[in-house]
């Protein structure tokens, strides 16, 4: 979407609560998607849509897109509405394809047999909470750095330069011990 559209589409929303529709229209899927991905219930993820969509709705007028799409404020919502969820429960969900271990796993060097990707679950278990997150909107959700510095709101250097450090953390936990 072209971003002066999406401006305007903003802009009439924090004008009128009414005028949100359009913005929860066209963004819905994507987090629907996004939670559904890291909750893994439908149930729990229409909730808390509803709840990302609630409070962007209620922080729209303090609102300001600093040079970030409307999708970027959305995510972070959804971000830290599945982090409290999971903080009340007490544990954290990492759930990651095949396909997105794989993908992560060329990145690291890792040849992909079953073996490996067994040992690569086992070092994103013992990674911190955000370190995974981190790892896992880049690789799960196929974020860009400048999307991914959107999200977590810092610079797409700082977002490329985390993500190295995560996965050389990541690559010292595969090394082998002699």
């Amino acid at each position: 979407m072209e971003s002066r559209e999406e401006d305007a589409l903003v802009q009439a929303a924090k004008r009128s609560p009414e005028a949100f529709a359009p913005l929860y229209e066209r963004h819905f899927l994507a987090i629907f998607r996004f939670i559904l991905r890291r909750a893994r219930d439908k149930e729990l993820t229409a909730d808390l849509t509803q709840q990302t969509f609630l409070k962007a709705m209620l922080a729209l007028p303090r609102y300001e897109p600093r040079g970030y799409p409307f999708k970027a404020f959305l995510y972070r919502i959804a971000l830290n509405e599945l982090k409290m969820h999971w903080r009340k429960r007490r544990e954290v969900v990492i759930d990651m394809s095949y396909a997105e271990v794989r993908g992560l796993s060329e990145e690291m060097g890792l040849p992909g047999g079953d073996d490996d990707m067994r040992r690569l679950a086992l070092a994103m278990g013992r990674l911190e909470e955000e370190k995974a997150r981190l790892i896992e909107l880049r690789y799960m959700d196929g974020m860009s750095f400048a999307e991914l510095g959107a999200v977590l709101g810092i610079a797409e250097d700082a977002a490329k330069m985390r993500t190295h450090r995560v996965l050389a953390t990541l690559r010292t936990y595969l090394a082998p011990r002699p």
